[in-house]
């Protein structure tokens, strides 16, 4: 009863606050689209379409209030807009419609409110906040689950967070993913926040989170979790100023992860390299192959949940020596699900978005890695380009390409580009020129110049 009174309280704040700063109002969506309080309220919240009411309060607010210095028209800032048109038209010819609706009614929601996010979040504060928001939402979920992993050392298929079931962030594929797609803005923030003071104390908070989120991960026994953090320390270690000492903590890390790792995790870690005896790894494998068969008879894909028409042929074994026929495996993976969903146009898109951002998000930190007053943007960037690197790779094995945080990762870049190109207009007006600077003068009309100090614009 508690919770469910806290939950309305901080739901109901968002709502308050955002009728006079309207981006708060995109805040409370995100701590509602990735806390999903409705699913663990008792009272109120869960009678409620919370999420719709903020979605839509956030988009009026920006419409009366705050329409100013929209982005640029870019081909990654416009991906997850052109995404959502073109899962409403693949919906057309979708193989199993009735079954394929469910999904496009809430990615077609995500990709929309990503696509809207870039307008609204544009200055530094913004960021850090939407940064922050995210953190602290998806901490409701892995810091329970984390501390009872250290007591009783997790397992495969265990709730041990909020939410049950197996769907959400009580499924431990989409958990730990998005965990260690956490580790680097925590990060971030330790090092450069601004919204909540640097400290002893603060610096301890976050270096918890930390340890919480890779612990989860781990203690979910994901086979995925296990290549994502491989990619994660490999790419910070990569971006990291401080290599001997973050070489160090990664060496001393692996050693613990090691030894204190239980019997049933080393089993479970192992069936990576015996795919072919583990038969949910073969029957993924056979689903891939089905997948690109049949996308060379739907190369405009099949519409969402398309996977439901499959027939999966398995093989016999020692202790099925005649086999088995398995209809509608899921596709458990990003770029299988993508392919089979949308086909090669939605393909390309999602590389676009994935990819592309990771790129321009490189481009952007050589950019300005001299400029000391944009430093922050410097570790912002390393912070999504690992985050991005996790998805991308933990994601080969999990069916989530259109899950909120993969696009919220994309427009924070998006977000964090336009702020930079914002500074460099201030700084240098006179590199733009035609209309681009008439352009520029108009959105930057009554400001100060950015100080050295880096002030939000």
């Amino acid at each position: 009863m508690l919770r469910s009174v806290w939950l309305l309280f901080v739901y109901v704040s968002f709502l308050g606050l955002g009728a006079t700063v309207p981006f708060i109002l995109a805040l409370g969506y995100i701590w509602v689209d990735t806390f999903r309080p409705q699913e663990v309220a008792y009272i109120i919240l869960d009678q409620l379409p919370v999420a719709m009411i903020i979605g839509a309060a956030a988009v009026g607010g920006y419409l009366v209030f705050d329409r100013r210095d929209p982005p640029r028209l870019t081909l990654i800032g416009m991906t997850p807009a052109l995404m959502a048109v073109w899962c409403t038209l693949t919906m057309v010819w979708a193989v199993v419609p009735e079954y394929g609706w469910t999904k496009w009614d809430w990615a077609f929601k995500t990709l929309i409110f990503a696509a809207f996010l870039p307008y609204i979040i544009r200055s530094r504060v913004q960021i850090e906040a939407m940064a922050q928001v995210y953190l602290f939402a998806l901490a409701g979920n892995f810091v329970p689950f984390g501390i009872k992993t250290m007591i009783s050392g997790g397992g495969y298929g265990m709730n041990l967070g909020l939410g049950s079931g197996n769907s959400g962030l009580a499924e431990g594929g989409q958990l730990s993913t998005f965990c260690l797609m956490a580790v680097p803005i925590a990060y971030f923030l330790m090092n450069y926040g601004q919204l909540i003071p640097r400290n002893i104390l603060t610096r301890g908070a976050y270096l918890m989170i930390i340890v919480l989120s890779i612990v989860t991960a781990i203690g979910t026994y994901e086979r995925s979790a296990l290549l994502g953090l491989g990619v994660l320390g490999i790419y910070m270690f990569m971006r990291s100023k401080q290599k001997v000492l973050f070489g160090m903590v990664l060496a001393i890390g692996t050693a613990v992860l090691v030894y204190s790792a239980s019997d049933r995790f080393a089993q479970r870690m192992n069936t990576i390299g015996t795919y072919h005896a583990d038969s949910s790894a073969q029957v993924r494998l056979l689903v891939w192959k089905w997948t690109l068969e049949f996308s060379l008879t739907h190369p405009l894909g099949g519409g969402f949940n398309a996977f439901a028409v499959n027939v999966i042929e398995v093989p016999g074994d020692e202790t099925n020596p005649g086999g088995e026929t398995q209809h509608g495996r899921a596709f458990h993976s990003i770029y299988f699900e993508v392919l089979g969903e949308q086909g090669w146009p939605g393909m390309a898109l999602f590389g676009i978005a994935g990819i592309g951002s990771i790129v321009q998000l490189r481009r952007l930190a050589k950019r300005i890695r001299n400029k000391p007053h944009l430093a922050w943007c410097v570790g912002m960037s390393d912070a999504l380009q690992s985050g991005l690197m996790v998805f991308l790779t933990a994601g080969t094995f999990v069916g989530i390409a259109f899950q909120p945080i993969f696009w919220y990762f994309v427009v924070m870049g998006v977000s964090l580009r336009e702020y930079a190109r914002r500074v460099d207009a201030l700084e240098n007006p006179r590199q733009l020129s035609g209309w681009r600077n008439a352009a520029s003068a108009r959105a930057t009309a009554g400001r100060k110049p950015v100080p050295a100090g880096g002030q939000q614009i």
